[in-house]
């Protein structure tokens, strides 16, 4: 588990918008290693990438609105029951789960995890 930074930007939903986001970070040797868009925020794109500086330089040349975050990363194994329990830690410690998001690749023994919560830093402690 670790603390990490994230940006979450603003852009218009519409065809071809994550297309040109994404090439111009790849042209930068960005590499993105998660991914949030969902349809409830359609405007709204969080991305973990390496290097993050870069990321939010590739954001102001294209003029889009974005913010940087902080946000838990963590690497669970993919087994049941694994979320769940991290989860409860943070449900003890009555931390709010503000959004959450991940992936794991087929041959990946661990998943990576995101979340967001309202308190990163009691977070950390918990999850140590």
């Amino acid at each position: 588990m670790a603390v990490i930074k994230q940006i979450r930007i603003a852009m218009k939903n519409r065809p071809g918008a994550l297309a040109e986001l994404c090439t111009e970070l790849a042209k930068r040797a960005v590499n993105i290693s998660a991914i949030q868009a969902n349809e409830s925020a359609p405007d709204t794109i969080r991305l973990v990438a390496t290097p993050l500086d870069v990321a939010k330089k590739v954001c102001e040349q294209m003029q889009l609105d974005f913010r940087e975050e902080t946000a838990i990363a963590a690497h669970l194994a993919d087994r049941p029951g694994s979320l769940g329990r991290l989860t409860r830690k943070l449900a003890e410690k009555n931390i709010n789960i503000e959004y959450v998001y991940g992936s794991i690749g087929k041959s990946a023994e661990r998943a990576l995890v995101i979340i967001g919560v309202d308190n990163v830093d009691a977070a950390a402690r918990v999850l140590k």
